[in-house]
């Protein structure tokens, strides 16, 4: 890997093909420090495509890859917001309605043409993949998580806090319990366990067992539901590893149908899955959502299928 970005502000692997990668940043070009995103196709090992994304000033803080199409990725950061539907090969603005520094960038991957864009100025909510946005409220943006099981669940880390909204933006509730240090930097989720949160001075964490803050109840128990190997290629192995009553894992698709179920009698539990849906019908390459529930909890893992 060279040393091509005078600053580098973001990394992001393509879901569907683990060994393309792209990279954005700023790089000079003539008398300005552009914003620029690069692309590797064999595992970070070179980056031979660069493309620049603005004429003037700019850094690419943000990217993202749509979860069930390479072909279409996005960047962000202070020279806007671009889209490019080539994997990369040419870039259009996709600013129209935004304003700020774009920061985050997340697809829901029930409805790819519903995108958010977190910025300095809010989280900016797109119904039609890009061509036009709203903002949808909260300030000073820094990081979205997006549910991938129930997608209008959104979280939003600012510079004052966590905000839940469960309407796809509709409304924002802060989630500030419990914080010492409000400048959120980083999310990421147990699913149904906790809401993990980084700031400037400390990590947190949040129980969503019953949707209060940590330390107030007990936590639910965890499935240990695992799934290898991930990416696959036509076979999986899904296990459970703990003795539950009640348990049931289901396979989704990136549409929210439901692909395969399995009532599962003994745990722990392996089952090994070769990409067949409910009627023996081999199902496409792309991502899914492998479920396992007993009683009240469940446990939700993403699932990248390559043939």
């Amino acid at each position: 890997m060279d040393s091509y970005y005078g600053d580098g502000g973001a990394l992001i692997q393509d879901p569907i093909n683990s060994l393309v990668y792209y990279s954005g940043g700023t790089v000079v070009s003539g008398s300005y420090s552009v914003m620029c995103v690069s692309k590797s196709t064999d595992g970070g090992s070179t980056w031979p495509y660069r493309y620049n994304l603005t004429a003037e000033a700019g850094c690419c803080y943000a990217l993202t890859v749509e979860p069930t199409n390479s072909n279409v990725v996005y960047a962000g950061g202070n020279g806007g917001l671009f889209k490019s539907t080539d994997a990369g090969t040419s870039w259009t603005s996709s600013s129209v309605g935004i304003s700020g520094i774009v920061y985050d960038i997340k697809v829901n991957p029930l409805n790819v043409n519903l995108v958010y864009a977190g910025s300095t100025d809010g989280v900016f909510k797109s119904t039609n993949a890009g061509l036009g946005w709203t903002d949808t409220g909260c300030d000073s943006v820094n990081v979205l998580l997006v549910n991938p099981v129930h997608p209008d669940t959104v979280y939003a880390g600012t510079g004052y806090g966590v905000y839940l909204s469960t309407n796809a933006g509709g409304t924002w509730t802060a989630m500030n319990a419990g914080l010492a240090n409000l400048k959120v930097k980083a999310l990421a989720r147990n699913p149904g366990v906790y809401l993990f949160c980084g700031t400037s001075a400390a990590a947190y964490r949040w129980s969503l067992a019953v949707g209060v803050e940590e330390g107030a109840v007990s936590v639910a128990p965890i499935l240990d539901l695992r799934v290898y190997p991930n990416p696959c290629r036509g076979m999986t192995m899904l296990s459970i590893g703990i003795r539950a009553e009640g348990l049931g894992l289901k396979i989704y698709d990136a549409t929210g149908r439901l692909v395969n179920s399995f009532a599962l009698r003994n745990t722990p539990y392996a089952i090994r899955w070769n990409g067949i849906d409910q009627n023996g019908q081999s199902v496409p390459d792309g991502v899914y959502f492998v479920t396992v529930t007993a009683d009240s909890v469940s446990e939700t893992k993403t699932l990248l299928l390559i043939r």
